[in-house]
């Protein structure tokens, strides 16, 4: 049987983001629970850094680099300073709670690459479909959840 794997249509882009949010989650998750959540946050993060890898090095010739052209500091760099000026108000010290926001904010806009990769090569696969509507409803999901925890 022929199997043929590859990342047609995947923003590497937005997996590094993804594992930049991931990364400064599990350091709040450990510095400020250490519950369940960062068990979960380490296995993602973990399976993020494998799809980076397989996109960097395995599935290379597949990967659409000059189509995901999407500048990533458009995204940290106005996550980062919001960050500075709007953060919850807790009893945790400054710094966790900066890290907090910035990786709420950069997690709600870590998609955005992917939607400029779908934009650029104006032809979606039915898998990277389901991907980024399945990250749509999560990202929603979560941000009603801090909605309701402000």
């Amino acid at each position: 049987m022929f199997n043929y794997c590859h990342c047609v249509g995947l923003s590497l882009k937005s997996q590094e983001l993804t594992a930049l949010f991931l990364a400064v989650r599990l350091y709040c998750s450990f510095v400020m629970e250490y519950d369940i959540h960062t068990l979960l946050d380490s296995a993602t993060l973990v399976t993020t850094l494998w799809v980076i890898y397989m996109i960097r090095f395995k599935l290379k010739s597949s990967y659409m680099e000059d189509k995901d052209n999407f500048v990533i500091y458009y995204v940290v760099v106005p996550c980062l300073v919001l960050a500075f000026a709007v953060h919850p108000t807790t009893s945790h010290n400054i710094v966790n709670k900066i890290s907090w926001a910035f990786c709420v904010y950069l997690e709600a806009t870590s998609v955005l690459p992917q939607l400029r990769l779908m934009q650029n090569t104006k032809i979606v696969e039915p898998f990277t479909a389901h991907y980024v509507f399945a990250l749509g409803i999560a990202r929603f999901l979560s941000c009603a959840h801090w909605i309701l925890q402000v």
